[in-house]
């Protein structure tokens, strides 16, 4: 079973690597058009770097509905300190202020959870249960309870916060601009290596719309390195989104649970 991940962060519910700093900078394939050597910028946090940091979350708090396919990577140490990698892939769906619908399917059970304003469900069609509660006040604190629910957070959830900004921005230690690349989702995008207190990420912002493409983050704190990513593809910004994506009849039936978190 994947290991729990209950922090609440870009630097902290994620981890993977800036390893493909060295590469771009040295010129080796696919290597970012970059200014500079990526591996010493001029000052530890770049405002220039910040920038595109708030301009990638600006770009989807502005969006009152949005939709993204997210694969992530994670990477879980067993027992004998082995890297085994677990594949998931999630087809998010999001209407501002309060609906949302996240299908995730992979190495592990599918699972869906929904908001849609007055309740949260949580439903695994593998065994067919279903977990619910009353929705709270807002999408960030609807997050927060799924989270606390299933016991671990999706890669992508501080995309979805209110303020995704502060999530990427807030307590850098360190960020500057890589440089450019072409090579993810096919399209242009800025890369930003950023860290902080904990750990260390790396994301690929487009040129043409500020959305994220790609994110990596390690972890430092860790004995020994948790390493995540996500690849954002299929986005679809501002466009109405149907009723129906957001009910829950095909859940009747299903056994009722509690809406709680899981015992290890």
């Amino acid at each position: 079973m994947m290991a729990s991940r209950r922090r609440f962060s870009i630097l902290r519910a994620l981890s993977l690597t800036g390893c493909l700093a060295g590469t771009l900078a040295s010129g080796g394939p696919g290597a970012a058009q970059s200014p500079g050597p990526a591996q010493s910028p001029g000052t530890a946090v770049e405002p220039a770097a910040v920038a595109l940091l708030k301009a990638a979350g600006d770009a989807l708090a502005e969006a009152r509905s949005l939709s993204f396919t997210a694969t992530a990577l994670h990477d879980v140490p067993n027992a004998e300190g082995q890297s085994i990698f677990y594949t998931l892939r999630s087809r998010v769906v999001l209407q501002r202020p309060d609906r949302l619908r996240v299908v995730t399917e992979g190495d592990g059970p599918a699972s869906e959870f929904i908001a849609d304003g007055r309740t949260l469900t949580l439903f695994n069609p593998h065994d067919r249960t279903v977990a619910s509660a009353p929705a709270p006040g807002d999408l960030d604190a609807a997050l927060k309870a799924e989270v606390e629910a299933a016991g671990q957070t999706q890669a992508f959830a501080d995309m979805l916060m209110a303020d995704p900004a502060k999530g990427l921005t807030e307590g850098l230690t360190r960020a500057f601009v890589v440089g450019r690349s072409n090579l993810v989702g096919g399209v242009e995008t800025d890369i930003v290596a950023f860290a902080a207190k904990d750990a260390q990420a790396q994301i690929w912002i487009g040129v043409a719309d500020r959305l994220p493409r790609q994110l990596w983050v390690t972890e430092t704190t860790t004995a020994g390195p948790a390493r995540n990513g996500v690849t954002f593809t299929d986005w679809t910004i501002g466009q109405p989104v149907p009723d129906r994506l957001f009910s829950t009849a095909h859940m009747a039936g299903a056994r009722p649970i509690p809406f709680t978190k899981p015992r290890n």
